[in-house]
């Protein structure tokens, strides 16, 4: 099976939905040939092969800031159409995974070639964030987002709570949740390194691993730990850095901010050395951060949003709190932090949750099936 995969960007990038696609397409690869549609990034081939994958990259202006509602960075391609137009020929399905880069012309487009056309959604319906936000996101997803969809031959999601909340109603096409995953021979628990001894820690370690935007309410977390008897690292960069720094010198709190890129292997190893992951997003549909805690065997405290209720059971590997309240975060991460043996208990379920189903040959069968059912 021929499958084209678009999406604005791809490794080198790091983001959550590019590990997904790196993840899930070298498995596929095994077995059908996939092909790679992006924008061309700074010091990167137009063409090359990744993984078993061909990658084929459009030359783009790249914007790293941009007003609200839009999600830095985003892409203004110079000649997607025609390379689409050449690409779109040969496959057998082509596989869309932003509603807000590719839309409903996109979807048109294809048509005219017979091939079925089918999208991922990785960011639900804007809910909760702030009032531009949702305002904006909910009307495209009323107007550009409902056409591209309703056009769509099937739709996969990254939750159950991403399906209900962005998908239309009457939607008939096939529709399946696939969860993001985790390589789980990498991200293990128990290998404690240097990074305490690194980042000079002699406390306890919580760790949030987000982009420094407002959907992740870190202010929320950074305001939680004046009332924790620990550090936080906050791994991640973003547009709210420095009001993030500038936070932390208010309240007093012990925050390090990690902002270089890092390895796979040196991000499974500083989320094995903490002793509690917090996820205090406004807004999330599926973090693959969290997947990645939960693999490590970490405890877990995750705000009762988007498809975290999903990935952690309350009381049963970590806690659920409310959006927005510092003091419910700060009272769970004391309990984790002051109770080892639940701490204990609530990682090991939390492993073995991952080895049962949040990893990504887990999900790479769930699409290998989802494409022969579409075809």
């Amino acid at each position: 099976m021929n499958i084209l995969i678009l999406n604005p960007f791809f490794e080198p990038y790091a983001g959550g939905t590019e590990k997904h696609l790196l993840n899930i397409g070298k498995r596929l690869s095994k077995k059908h040939n996939i092909t790679v549609l992006t924008a061309r990034l700074k010091d990167t081939e137009r063409e090359e092969e990744i993984e078993g994958m061909r990658i084929v990259r459009t030359p783009a202006k790249i914007y790293y800031k941009a007003p609200k509602p839009l999600v830095p960075p985003v892409p203004v391609f110079s000649n997607h159409n025609k390379d689409l137009d050449v690409l779109a020929k040969d496959a057998d399905i082509i596989h869309m995974h932003n509603r807000f880069v590719y839309g409903s012309f996109e979807g048109t487009r294809i048509k005219k070639y017979g091939k079925k056309v089918c999208l991922t959604i990785h960011n639900a319906r804007t809910e909760g964030i702030d009032a531009v936000t949702d305002f904006f996101g909910c009307l495209f997803d009323d107007t550009f987002g409902r056409k591209l969809m309703m056009s769509c031959d099937g739709i996969t999601s990254v939750s159950g709570a991403v399906m209900e909340s962005t998908v239309p109603k009457d939607y008939k096409g096939l529709k399946k949740v696939i969860y993001n995953g985790v390589d789980e021979k990498l991200f293990v628990p128990g290998k404690k390194t240097d990074w305490r001894k690194k980042l000079g820690i002699k406390r306890g370690m919580v760790l949030t691993n987000v982009r420094l935007i407002t959907q992740k309410g870190i202010e929320y977390l950074m305001k939680g730990m004046t009332d924790v008897d620990a550090e936080l690292v906050v791994f991640g960069r973003g547009p709210l850095e420095n009001k993030l720094m500038k936070l932390a010198d208010k309240l007093d709190v012990k925050v390090h901010f990690l902002r270089d890129y890092i390895s796979d292997k040196d991000l499974a190893s500083l989320v094995a050395d903490c002793d509690c992951f917090v996820l205090p997003s406004l807004y999330e549909p599926c973090a693959v951060a969290l997947v990645e805690a939960l693999s490590c065997g970490l405890p877990i405290v995750a705000t009762d949003a988007g498809g975290n209720k999903e990935l952690v059971e309350d009381g049963k590997n970590g806690f659920i709190v409310p959006v927005k309240d510092p003091k419910a975060i700060a009272e769970k991460v004391n309990m984790i932090l002051g109770d080892k043996k639940l701490a204990e208990k609530f990682g090991k379920r939390s492993r073995g949750r991952v080895l049962k189903k949040f990893n990504w040959n887990y999900a790479a069968k769930e699409f290998n099936s989802f494409y022969e059912e579409l075809i």
